[in-house]
C-alpha cells in the first residue's frame, strides 16, 4: 500500500512565508480570518516580524473579509 505524506504547515527555515512581505502575509491572514500569526511566524522563521507592518495588513485584509449576517 503506498503511503502519503502531507506536509501542509511545514515550518522549515526559508519558506515562502518566511521571505514574504510582513504587511502582505498580515493582510492575507486579515482576509482569511485566521487570527493573528505573527507569533508563529516569528517561531517558524526564527526571526523577528515586523509586528507593525503585519497588524497593520491584517487591520486592511480583515476590513475587507465578508461578513454573514446571524440569523
Amino acid at each position: 500500500m503506498p503511503r502519503v505524506l502531507f506536509l501542509a504547515g511545514c515550518t522549515a527555515p526559508g519558506s515562502r512565508d518566511c521571505e514574504a512581505d510582513w504587511g502582505s502575509l498580515g493582510q492575507r491572514d486579515g482576509r482569511l480570518g485566521a487570527g493573528s500569526q505573527a507569533g508563529r511566524y516569528a517561531a517558524k522563521c526564527g526571526k523577528p516580524v515586523d509586528t507593525a507592518a503585519y497588524d497593520a495588513g491584517y487591520r486592511e485584509g480583515s476590513s475587507h473579509r465578508p461578513h454573514v449576517p446571524s440569523f
